[in-house]
């Protein structure tokens, strides 16, 4: 996998080997990494893919500090909301094989496994709008105590008893408002169908057939040599239990899995061409100021709806304690660029927004 970082400060580069015309954008976003990674304004891996082809491939800073381990390009990361692309694919590959629809009610699901009986409010609660966060379902991760119980393990039935009787942000489909409490609930509905854990679920659907092997949910922590986590560089953050991020911020990967994943869509490899498209759909329009207060127009199913000079984009960022990332994928153009940070304050989705920026340009030139 090639040699890993000497310095914390210091960028660990796997450019493509051969020569060609990309290579002028190639060693520009280097430089850029370089840069930032000397001003501590990047810490993890960053890579890019263009139609197969890797532009940069880059690693910086600690995955440990306290031990002395260097972050790698195949280090692996908790990828925080970037799970929800996967929760949802999950959902709508269930769908296909008829085990649940898009509209049918969340409740039904819920009884009696995850809670005793539906609140009132929640009867027209809808399994779309749980994953387009358009059911009202005020957001677990905004509720008093939550980051101090992120380390305490914990079972689903007790995180959705947290959330269960709390008031309506609104009334189900008449607005977005992001929340991490509908994919929990998501999660549970794909564990009551399948009769199985999520972690199974994901394997079996998704990252076993796609070969992603360094990608997966644990109720603990990730495989050993995962990247710790950092509120700032040099300040760790408090550890996360797996089970309190569930099916909303659980899952853990490293970029060249991302990258897979993203161009699985444009294969179809992941899903029929049919249910890809819909996964890329818009499904609810963002507020003015857009999704996440993040440039975006809409929210299809665990990805924002975007276009970057005038080309579609669909990402979705990552922020939970100790880390941040981003995963953006130009469908049309087959550009995947991802990037992973243990360290909380990295600004993930400008630097993947300005490495997929160099990118399209490169490729504009190239294709001219």
């Amino acid at each position: 996998m090639g040699t890993p970082a000497i310095a914390v400060s210091a960028v660990t580069t796997h450019p493509t080997q051969k020569s060609d015309p990309l290579s002028d954008t190639a060693a520009a976003m280097r430089a850029y990494l370089q840069d930032l990674a000397a001003k501590k304004q990047f810490t993890g891996t960053a890579l890019v893919v263009r139609r197969g082809e890797v532009l940069v491939r880059a690693a910086a800073g600690a995955a440990d500090a306290e031990k002395h381990i260097p972050n790698r390009p195949d280090t692996v990361f908790r990828i925080a909301s970037v799970t929800k692309q996967f929760t949802s694919m999950i959902v709508l590959k269930l769908r296909d094989r008829g085990l649940l629809d898009l509209d049918d009610q969340v409740c039904p699901y819920l009884i009696p496994a995850y809670i005793r009986t539906c609140p009132q409010a929640w009867r027209p609660i809808t399994i779309r709008e749980i994953l387009t966060h358009t059911s009202g379902i005020p957001d677990i991760q905004q509720l008093p105590g939550f980051y101090a119980k992120l380390s305490q393990p914990t079972t689903t039935r007790k995180l959705i008893q947290r959330f269960v009787n709390k008031p309506l942000d609104f009334k189900p489909g008449t607005s977005w408002k992001y929340s991490n409490s509908g994919y929990i609930l998501a999660g549970a509905i794909i564990q009551a169908v399948t009769r199985k854990p999520y972690g199974t679920v994901l394997h079996e659907e998704i990252t076993g057939p796609l070969s992603l092997r360094h990608t997966g949910y644990s109720r603990g922590n990730p495989p050993a040599g995962y990247a710790k986590g950092n509120c700032t560089v040099g300040s760790p953050a408090a550890p996360i239990n797996g089970s309190q991020a569930f099916s909303a911020t659980g899952i853990y990967a490293n970029a060249d899995d991302i990258v897979r994943w993203d161009r699985s869509f444009g294969a179809h490899l992941v899903a029929p061409p049919a249910t890809v498209k819909q996964a890329f759909t818009p499904q609810a329009p963002c507020p003015s100021s857009g999704c996440l207060n993040l440039p975006s127009s809409a929210y299809a199913f665990g990805w924002l709806v975007d276009r970057l000079h005038g080309h579609r984009l669909r990402y979705h960022p990552g922020l939970l304690q100790g880390y941040a990332a981003s995963n953006m994928y130009l469908p049309d153009d087959d550009i995947a660029v991802v990037v992973l940070s243990n360290v909380e304050d990295t600004d993930t989705n400008g630097i993947a927004r300005h490495l997929a920026t160099m990118a399209l340009k490169s490729a504009s030139a190239h294709d001219r």
